[in-house]
């Protein structure tokens, strides 16, 4: 037993070893190519990140920007050893890591696996980032909350992207310290501190705040800051958002439905969530509109007097119209 016993600690440490010892897949320009893997990297570097989305080859602004700084030699020197870089390239050379060669080894095979998962993941974290068009570039802090989108016109070449980026110097620095209040004082300091970021994040980003929302929530079980139901809607929609980039309809509208029967969650909280799931099922090529009709009452009741409640009201009688057309009856 003692032998067997050694001999199950030496495979296991084995396997620890190797598995630290696992270098992170990188570019030809020794970009991260996998988020969690750049975040990772981040922390225990204290790095800012900088995350480029590119279709290399496929467009000239994405060539431009690949040719001229990230090949550029000195961006290895005066960006990538002051930031950890990820670049997620959507070209046709991308896609065919996705693919492993005929009469591959199962090496390649995984290899392409993995490749074919962080391509997946990096369409979603696009979508999560709101890239309509490339190139587009995002400068965040260590923890991926974004902080800034790098101007368009400072992608065409090192000098001007260093010159841009420079610009965004005092931002991040009050963002990381926006961050680090979030860990100091009380709970109720801490939540105040989350809102604070929270407040200065973007709208469209800010999804990427989600474990700092869900751990507001958790501090002030009680509501003592009022700000639970501003919190809890935040994590809906953050939540909904991931579901929604993967295709998930019905789960996406279920955080909304769930977040709407919080007692936190103010009237026109509530309605906001009413009013989104009708949004979210209207956009998925559905003909339920029963269904549609009944949420966008359920939101209007919910606060009447509110300052989307006309828009509200307007949608309701147009999906009523496409009803009648269809030559179904509400409420049957």
């Amino acid at each position: 037993m003692k032998k067997i016993i050694i001999s199950f600690t030496t495979i296991l440490l084995a396997l620890l070893f190797i598995s630290c010892g696992k270098k992170p897949l990188t570019d030809d320009y020794g970009c991260f190519v996998d988020y969690d893997e750049a975040i990772s990297y981040a922390g225990k570097k204290n790095q800012p990140i900088l995350i480029f989305f590119t279709s290399q080859g496929d467009d000239d602004k994405s060539t431009q920007l690949v040719n001229n700084i990230l090949k550029d030699a000195a961006f290895k020197e005066n960006i990538a050893s002051h930031y950890t870089v990820l670049h997620a390239d959507f070209s046709q050379n991308a896609f065919q890591k996705t693919v492993a060669p005929d009469n591959s080894t199962a090496e390649e095979q995984n290899l392409a696996n993995t490749y074919t998962t962080i391509m997946q993941n990096n369409y979603q974290l696009a979508v999560l980032f709101n890239v309509s068009q490339m190139p587009a570039v995002f400068l965040c802090t260590e923890d991926g909350y974004v902080v800034s989108r790098i101007a368009d016109n400072a992608l065409s070449n090192l000098s001007d992207f260093e010159n841009d980026l420079s610009m965004h110097s005092d931002e991040l620095a009050h963002f990381n310290d926006m961050v680090k209040q979030t860990g100091k004082g009380s709970a109720l300091k801490k939540v105040e501190a989350i809102d604070t970021l929270f407040i200065a994040t973007q709208t469209e980003y800010r999804s990427f705040l989600l474990p700092l929302v869900k751990y507001a929530v958790e501090l002030d079980k009680t509501n003592e800051s009022g700000l639970c139901g501003k919190f809890i809607l935040a994590q809906a929609e953050a939540e909904a958002m991931s579901a929604y980039s993967q295709g998930d309809v019905e789960t996406a509208v279920q955080k909304y439905l769930t977040a709407a029967n919080n007692e936190f969650v103010r009237a026109e909280e509530k309605q906001e969530c009413f009013f989104t799931a009708a949004y979210l099922v209207a956009y998925s090529d559905t003909d339920d509109y029963e269904g549609i009709i009944s949420y966008l009452k359920t939101a209007y009741e919910l606060a009447p007097e509110s300052s989307k409640a006309q828009a509200i009201q307007d949608a309701i009688t147009y999906f009523e119209t496409v009803l009648d057309k269809t030559g179904q009856t509400a409420g049957e």
